[in-house]
């Protein structure tokens, strides 16, 4: 199933969708994951054309993380019809997205997560830095508002972006992705940064209670559809 370019966001307080216009709110994942209790989803899963993103701050400060996708698209004429090369193969340019996710230091607000659907137009990189460079600031120590004000920049530094095209890949469509900041002495600003994968296809396909992706799988869909209606 092929899924419009878009994001959702995720926090401990609840989910929204952002993105093609349309808005969904308080639908709050813990309470969904764990009303029955049991095994519950950590990652979207094979089945789910979804990336997660988990930006987790294990510091005494706030941090604003800086997730930066790369995506390959599909490049259209002026009419919306797909070019090709002269070979008959798609042609294809990158396009990047940049997220912003303002984490506290303490309690349910210390970790945030995106998912980015990966269908229609596959992510080829995930990162932190708007530029996916070592020199890039990947996350924001300290301050308030946009960008961090008053506070200082960390940079990605050997925190290298995760590519599908590695070998073996560093990631596929339906894993889950995490960055974690910590505190460290031997580093910059006394912060350091973590990246961690878990597989969705090591994901069980049943659980004991709803699946929040694939309800929010099911959820898009619906609203694609209703869309498309004359």
């Amino acid at each position: 199933m092929a899924l419009r370019t878009g994001r959702v966001m995720l926090a401990g307080i609840g989910l929204s969708i952002v993105g093609c216009g349309t808005g969904v709110s308080l639908f709050n994942p813990a309470f969904i994951n764990t009303a029955i209790g049991g095994r519950v989803p950590v990652t979207p899963g094979p089945a789910a054309a979804f990336i997660l993103v988990r930006c987790v701050n294990d510091t005494t400060q706030p941090i604003e993380f800086i997730v930066t996708i790369q995506r390959s698209v599909l490049v259209v004429d002026e009419e919306g019809n797909y070019q090709v090369d002269e070979e008959g193969q798609f042609i294809t340019r990158p396009e990047r997205e940049t997220v912003r996710l303002s984490t506290a230091a303490l309690g349910l607000a210390s970790e945030l997560g995106v998912l980015f659907p990966c269908g229609e137009s596959p992510v080829t990189h995930v990162g932190l830095g708007e530029n996916l460079e070592p020199t890039d600031a990947a996350i924001f120590v300290g301050g308030q508002g946009a960008g961090g004000a008053a506070g200082y920049g960390v940079a990605a530094g050997d925190l290298n972006p995760l590519q599908i095209e590695a070998t073996p890949p560093n990631f596929n469509c339906g894993d889950t992705i995490i960055f974690r900041a910590f505190r460290s002495s031997g580093a910059a600003g006394g912060i350091a940064l973590q990246s961690f994968l878990l597989p969705g296809s090591e994901q069980p396909s049943e659980f004991d209670g709803p699946s929040t992706f694939a309800n929010l799988e099911e959820l898009l869909l619906e609203s694609q559809l209703g869309e498309e209606e004359p």
